[in-house]
């Protein structure tokens, strides 16, 4: 019987020990976050947290303190009593450019400032922005049946792009706007193009929808534009 309760009460502690590493807790002069909501701006997800975010914890001084890839954030992180910079991203930073043949993805980034005390439990509930914006084409009806071929240039930057209506080209508010030039061939085989154009108020979070229809007057050259901006967009990979 002494062997028995012995085994019993060995187990315990070791399924405690266990415990107190899956889930941290503070009580001993450390601060713990805890993430309730982590989430990008726009996207529809059960999760908590995102699994296409990732984070970076910095000091006071700026220096890295703690790092979680996508997919692998915990919901509570232990920290020592200071003052914190979170970041929160996806990781295509650098690449996001590169993304659909060219064309670019959307590219999310958020930082909030963080002060915990001793014994402090700290609530996170963040959601992070999307950092570039997007164009998309729209052309009027029956423009196929009158242009046998045409194309729809964007430029920003060095960076210069060709979309069919429907497809959404992305860049960087940095840049501080793009220039458009559409071409196309009748079915008479006469060219025409238009003036290349640079519209500069953009904004990040927002699809550019460049509208062409018609014109009414004789000396519009058959063509005209609207520029039209949404905080959304009906991307159902990619929201803004």
């Amino acid at each position: 019987m002494k062997h028995y309760l012995i085994y019993i009460y060995t187990s315990i502690l070791v399924f405690a020990s266990c415990t107190n590493e899956i889930v941290p807790t503070c009580g001993d002069g450390s601060a713990m976050l805890d993430i309730t909501s982590l989430t990008r701006t726009g996207a529809s997800s059960a999760m908590t947290i995102d699994e296409d975010l990732a984070i970076t914890i910095l000091d006071s001084d700026g220096e890295l303190f703690k790092q979680y890839p996508a997919g692998e954030i915990p919901s509570k992180i232990v920290l020592e009593p200071g003052t914190f910079t979170l970041q929160a991203y996806t990781e295509n930073q650098n690449t996001w450019h590169e993304e659909n043949n060219g064309l670019g993805a959307a590219c999310y980034f958020g930082s909030i400032q963080i002060e915990v005390a001793y014994d402090e439990i700290k609530k996170i509930e963040m959601e992070v922005p999307i950092s570039n914006y997007a164009v998309t084409l729209t052309l009027p009806d029956l423009f196929d049946k009158l242009f046998k071929s045409y194309s729809f240039t964007l430029s920003s930057g060095t960076r210069s792009v060709n979309i069919k209506e429907g497809d959404k080209a992305y860049f960087p508010v940095e840049e501080g706007g793009f220039t458009y030039k559409l071409s196309a061939t009748n079915t008479d085989n006469n060219s025409h193009s238009t003036t290349p154009i640079t519209y500069r108020n953009v904004e990040a979070g927002k699809l550019y929808n460049m509208t062409y229809y018609y014109g009414t007057d004789a000396n519009s050259g058959g063509l005209d534009i609207e520029i039209t901006d949404d905080m959304e967009t009906e991307d159902e990979d990619i929201p803004l």
